[in-house]
């Protein structure tokens, strides 16, 4: 007995650590996509908008820096309808966005988190992660049923048979 109980802890350590592995993969890759995601975004503002718009009062001016002393303009307007704006040709000199007349402005492309997770994003990364911990919830129950079919026998007969 105390064989199957030795085999059955080792067991339950390979699957907590695989279960923690597997998770840990599904956040890397959540991260992967998102930072895809996000530069896929960034990159159709930079090369195929037309448009800007900005709003003196609540505009925010993101002066992301493409070469020495230019700055490409990217312009967030909250709760507008379409939030993020540029032109692919507004290139700014350090001066020239310094003076723009808005809200705030801003030396650094925005994160991830402001730029393009959305609530939608949030519940596809935790139907992932849930169904990832549910599968492997699913195998240790099953390890757990098995185990006791095996503890069970051994009292009946006093063997293992697979």
């Amino acid at each position: 007995m105390d064989f199957i109980k030795q085999m059955k802890k080792r067991e339950f350590i390979e699957m907590g650590l695989k279960t923690a592995a597997a998770i840990f993969a599904a956040f890397f890759a959540i991260i992967l996509m998102e930072s895809m995601i996000y530069g896929i975004q960034l990159n159709a503002l930079k090369t195929k908008s037309n448009s800007s718009t900005t709003y003196s009062n609540s505009t925010i001016a993101y002066c992301i820096k493409e070469d020495e002393d230019k700055y490409f303009v990217l312009y967030y307007n909250e709760g507008t309808e379409k939030e993020w704006s540029a032109n692919k040709n507004d290139f700014k000199t350090k001066a020239q966005c310094e003076a723009l007349n808005v809200k705030e402005v801003v030396y650094h492309a925005p994160n991830a988190f402001k730029f393009t997770i959305t609530p939608v994003h949030y519940v596809v990364m935790t139907i992932f992660v849930a169904g990832v911990a549910g599968f492997f919830a699913y195998k240790f129950v099953t390890l757990a049923n098995q185990y006791k079919k095996i503890e069970e026998e051994f009292e009946k007969n006093g063997t293992i048979s697979l």
